[in-house]
């Protein structure tokens, strides 16, 4: 009895350790590729093409939706429709329009640099730090292509201090 017990002990380490080996992790398995160098390869063409967005800022006082178009060169576009309190207990809708550029280190951090027109007629400047969460391939020459990204703003933005975004591509649209 002992004897069976312990083969099947020996059965079952064998079969979870088989389990480990062949299933890596969620994370390396949606997020790393691996080019001749052994690192992940991330470039200014890993950011090309349109990207839907939806931020927040501080909590729910403020959210915005937009689509932002990176030019795969290291230029950028984009809109937003700000949603927030208009001090009074309504609503208001604030639209921004902004160009202008980015950056993307080797480990998938990007940093974007902009200069928003406001329905005022001023400007500010704006940087948001940026981390590649999830990508495909196909960016040429072993880069990956940005699936998703997460964002915070530098600056207090429009209408809150802390001004977070979500980036997803948008495959198929130009």
């Amino acid at each position: 009895m002992q004897k069976s017990i312990a083969i099947l002990i020996v059965l079952f380490a064998t079969a979870m350790i088989g389990i480990n080996i062949a299933q890596p992790t969620s994370a390396t398995a949606t997020t790393q590729d691996y080019g001749r160098s052994g690192k992940t390869q991330f470039g200014i063409r890993s950011l090309s093409g349109s990207y839907a967005t939806a931020g927040r800022a501080d909590g729910f006082q403020s959210r915005s939706i937009g689509v932002t178009e990176f030019d795969g060169r290291g230029g950028v576009t984009r809109t937003v429709r700000i949603n927030t309190n208009d001090g009074t207990g309504g609503r208001i809708l604030i639209d921004i329009t902004a160009i202008g550029t980015y950056t993307v280190d080797r480990d998938g951090t990007c940093v974007l640099y902009l200069t928003n027109f406001l329905p005022s007629g001023n400007t500010s400047e704006v940087t948001y730090d940026m981390v590649i969460r999830k990508t495909s391939k196909g960016g040429g020459r072993g880069l990956l292509i940005a699936d998703e990204l997460e964002s915070i703003q530098r600056e207090a933005g429009v209408t809150a201090s802390l001004v977070e975004e979500s980036l997803t591509r948008r495959v198929g649209v130009r």
